[in-house]
């Protein structure tokens, strides 16, 4: 068996995947910025909604209702941007810290390729230590 080999396709797969995760956790953190600066703006235009204050030049039945219904769109509008904008990032949140946990696994499993060249470079005394090495590092990669 070529340890060198095994080694070197090991590292392969782990730089990779390494890559990989770093442009997923990139990209979340980007929709992340991008969903909080839509929230911003969400949140200053829902302002809008009440304005003008009609309270004292507007009164009636007419009047009554335009109000409730513009206190209604404001509460729903003030939902989807505070509440529903806040599950979502919470969401983006927690797939960043599981993808920064599985980056962590392959920084650990490139530790230990790592360890495997140093053992390799001992020579016969530490062939038995490089084999059960590498085959820990072949079981994480399935």
């Amino acid at each position: 068996m070529d340890y060198s080999d095994t080694l070197q396709k090991i590292h392969g797969v782990l730089s990779h995947k390494a890559a990989e995760l770093e442009e997923q956790i990139a990209r979340l953190e980007r929709a992340k910025r991008d969903v909080e600066r839509e929230q911003n703006l969400g949140v200053e235009e829902i302002r809008q909604i009440l304005r003008p204050n009609l309270d004292e030049s507007w009164t009636g039945s007419r009047a009554a209702d335009f109000d409730e219904a513009r206190d209604e769109a404001h509460t729903a509008m003030y939902r989807i941007f505070t509440d529903e904008y806040d599950r979502y990032i919470h969401k983006i949140d927690l797939k960043i810290f599981a993808l920064d946990s599985e980056k962590g696994a392959v920084q650990a499993a490139s530790w230990s390729a790592d360890r495997a060249d140093f053992l390799m470079e001992k020579g016969e005394e530490a062939v038995d230590a490089l084999h059960s090495t590498i085959n820990g590092l072949k079981g994480w990669l399935k």
